[in-house]
């Protein structure tokens, strides 16, 4: 039998929620740009698209530019998701917790979950949009009750974001779709796995009908691993596999190779960081597909040490047996010819020193540890074992594929994992005692010996 719902009022969050929302806007205002950022912009305005980013990603911020130009939008967008989330995921815990959920959305100025909101990354939006969508499932789940036809909807709108501005992240998403038709009563199994068909069809295709009207060139953004793979591979066999386009552009003996390959990321030769090189993207379809073979071909061959060069950027990937914390995020707007700047602030400098102040807040094993510890806490207590699976499930699956695909151990690559983190260790907290039903009892003890005696 379940608890009796919380009497403990929801304002404060509306409150919370609207001075995160603020806090942030002030800190990120308009919204910091990388180079990546700057490319997709600079995509959005002149209408012409590239696959190396996410082109429903660009086409939206087009959109988005007819509004406001520049990347405030954006970045309004994902505060929205973001605090929006913090509030439903603290009115679900609510109806249990109490006045003590209220800590939840303070939670959200945590700075690995605070400090990446001011970047426009497909990694934020991505985790911020799905984030969003399981806090409403949660929040309806926790009220006992199923999602509204409003909330269906904007469901889709979110999923199917996620999924256009991050391809790579699909994995993390039918764990989701499938606690939201649990939720909501769907049994059958047959209509179960029509449903969840339907919905994760339609969010892939909608991007992909998106996409097909517009002018796109087509540069597969995988060879920035793949390059990393045969570098790899190459400096542990020491044979140097790089394909000939390669080899004509850096020019590198097998000696010069191995100085060049760096667990961890691969900017410096990939993008031309060194000996004024202009980048090892493929010049064309074809060379880029003679590419894709190379590669293919040297993990067929020497399997053992493309997994070993895996391992090892995964467990940089994870900062496992690392003393510092990988690249987070950088307060700025790099130089641009839209005149957009950014101004630093107090806050915005605090959260900038807080990698090489505290740079273990930054690990992202030690939130891999902790789904991990939340998830068994709520099976031994068992309480929201569904739960506690779909989400450690999107999570662990989530950051596995990173195993194959990550070129580098950028901090934002998981950043989807870390909210993951903070659903599962919530309820986990919370579920240890009725900590509000508690309290209430304790109070009413009191009132007990101090009233005053009848004669």
């Amino acid at each position: 039998m379940s608890r009796p719902a919380s009497t403990a009022s929801a304002r404060p969050i509306y409150l919370i929620i609207v001075l995160g929302l603020l806090v942030s806007a002030w800190t990120f205002f308009p919204g910091w740009m990388s180079n990546d950022s700057l490319i997709q912009y600079r995509e959005a305005r002149l209408g012409v698209f590239n696959s190396w980013h996410p082109v429903l990603m660009a086409w939206w911020w087009r959109q988005l530019d007819h509004l406001y130009q520049g990347p405030a939008p954006f970045l309004i967008q994902n505060l929205l998701m973001y605090w929006g989330g913090l509030g439903l995921l603290t009115n679900a815990i609510r109806r249990s917790a109490g006045q003590y959920a209220y800590i939840v959305p303070i939670l959200g100025l945590w700075p690995a979950l605070f400090f990446v909101l001011g970047e426009i990354w497909k990694d934020v939006a991505f985790a911020c949009s799905l984030f969003m969508s399981w806090a409403i499932v949660i929040n309806a789940y926790c009220w006992q009750r199923k999602t509204s036809w409003l909330e269906r909807c904007i469901l889709i709108i979110l999923i199917t974001f996620a999924i256009g501005v991050k391809t790579n992240g699909i994995l993390a998403i039918p764990f989701l779709v499938i606690f939201w038709l649990y939720s909501d009563g769907v049994r059958h199994r047959k209509i179960f796995a029509v449903l969840t068909s339907i919905i994760l069809s339609a969010a892939i295709l909608v991007p992909y009908g998106v996409t097909r009207t517009l002018a796109v060139k087509h540069d597969n953004p995988l060879q920035y691993t793949q390059i990393y793979d045969l570098l790899a591979i190459s400096v542990k066999i020491k044979q140097n596999l790089l394909p000939p386009y390669i080899n004509e552009r850096i020019q590198l003996s097998q000696d010069e190779l191995n100085q060049n390959y760096i667990v961890g990321g691969n900017n410096g030769l990939f993008y031309g960081y060194t000996k004024d090189l202009v980048g090892l993207r493929a010049p064309s379809t074809q060379i880029a597909e003679e590419l894709r073979d190379s590669w293919i071909k040297a993990i067929k061959d020497y399997p053992r040490s493309y997994l070993a060069h895996r391992w090892d950027n995964f467990l940089s990937l994870l900062r496992i047996g690392q003393s510092t914390a990988a690249y987070v995020a950088n307060p700025l707007v790099v130089e641009n010819e839209f005149g957009i700047k950014f101004n630093a602030n107090e806050i915005s400098d605090f959260f900038d020193k807080e990698p090489s102040a505290h740079p273990w807040i930054f690990y992202p094993w030690l939130y891999v540890l902790l789904t991990f510890i939340s998830a068994a806490v709520l099976f031994l207590n068992k309480k929201h074992r569904l739960l506690a699976a779909v989400i450690s499930g999107s999570s662990l699956t989530f950051i596995a594929a990173h195993f194959f695909i990550a070129p580098a151990s950028d901090f934002r690559y998981l950043y989807y994992s870390y909210f993951c983190a903070l659903i599962v260790a919530s309820f986990a907290v919370f579920s240890l005692k009725p900590l509000h039903n508690d309290a209430k009892q304790f109070l009413a003890q009191r009132r007990g010996r101090t009233a005053p005696r009848s004669l």
